[in-house]
């Protein structure tokens, strides 16, 4: 498919900021083991906001006609892209309300708050993967490790950037200790994304199977028309092969590899954290440039 720079921005962005909310809130429940004063983590809560609510933005881009923002807000019963956009709403008041009860100090609420906050970032996280995972019509993503990938690498992505905001606070709270959480996110992120390469191979299905013929060898004789179309605008994207290879081993290398081994012998948490966002944002341009709609095999592609 083609790729959408605004959607692209959006996902990478947004889960990195989300997953950095998740482990700011985790940390706060761990103040014996993670020191953070609150400057800092009123500091990592703005940047979480940042990449949340800039993401968001940039999603809104994608949108050929600006006024159907309000369709797809509506169709929660049947629509994951209305029930991320639900979810992802309602994180500004919850995040309010669990200022107020800090700022209040009130221990009966923050916990309710802090709880529903995490879920809900999670929840966000997973919408986003569904949908695309739910869509039969692109095999490739219409595997249950679509929406695990896009809840992990968020995770992932916003457990680099902790340790990263965690140096912004100040010199007597002590240095920051090694990042195991991020270690070893990423390691899961990197074999589920090698994971996902193999089971999930292209040139699967042919035209025999979108017809439901098990016998002989569909060949098509005309596509109907001269000129490109929105479908084979939208739907007829290719990538080269050779393009494709390298691009994987910029987000393997970027993504994974090395901000883990920055992670894990340096205290280097700032640039860990920028080469892993450009290893998702390229892995992301991948998932959308590799992803083949079955509408190419009625356009002459003998598979998908």
């Amino acid at each position: 498919m083609k790729p959408a720079l605004s959607v692209i921005f959006f996902t990478v962005a947004s889960g990195a900021g989300l997953g950095l909310l998740v482990w700011l809130l985790v940390a706060s429940l761990m103040a014996n083991h993670i020191r953070m004063d609150a400057t800092t983590f009123y500091q990592g809560a703005a940047i979480a906001a940042a990449l949340i609510t800039a993401g968001l933005f940039a999603s809104t881009l994608h949108l050929a006609n600006r006024k159907n923002v309000i369709y797809a807000l509506t169709r929660v019963r049947t629509s994951w892209l209305a029930r991320e956009g639900a979810f992802a709403i309602a994180l500004y008041p919850l995040a309010a309300l669990h200022l107020y009860g800090l700022q209040s100090g009130m221990p009966q609420l923050t916990p309710i708050t802090l709880g529903l906050l995490i879920a809900d970032c999670i929840v966000v996280l997973y919408c986003t993967g569904m949908i695309y995972g739910c869509l039969k019509t692109i095999p490739r993503w219409n595997t249950w490790m679509t929406p695990v990938k896009y809840v992990l690498f968020g995770l992932m992505s916003g457990a680099v950037l902790l340790p990263a905001v965690l140096t912004l606070r100040p010199v007597e709270i002590g240095p920051v200790g090694r990042p195991m959480v991020a270690i070893v996110l990423l390691a899961l992120g990197l074999v589920l994304y090698l994971t996902y390469l193999v089971k999930n191979p292209r040139n699967q299905h042919t035209i025999n199977d979108a017809l439901g013929f098990q016998q002989g060898k569909v060949r098509l004789l005309d596509v109907g028309h001269s000129h490109g179309t929105f479908l084979t605008n939208e739907f007829g994207f290719s990538v080269a092969r050779d393009k494709a290879r390298l691009l994987r081993w910029i987000a393997i290398a970027c993504g994974f590899i090395v901000p883990l081994i920055l992670c894990y012998f340096s205290q280097w948490f700032w640039t860990a954290s920028i080469i892993c966002l450009v290893g998702l944002l390229v892995e992301r341009w991948l998932f959308f440039a590799e992803a083949e709609h079955v509408v190419r095999l009625y356009h002459g592609q003998q598979r998908v």
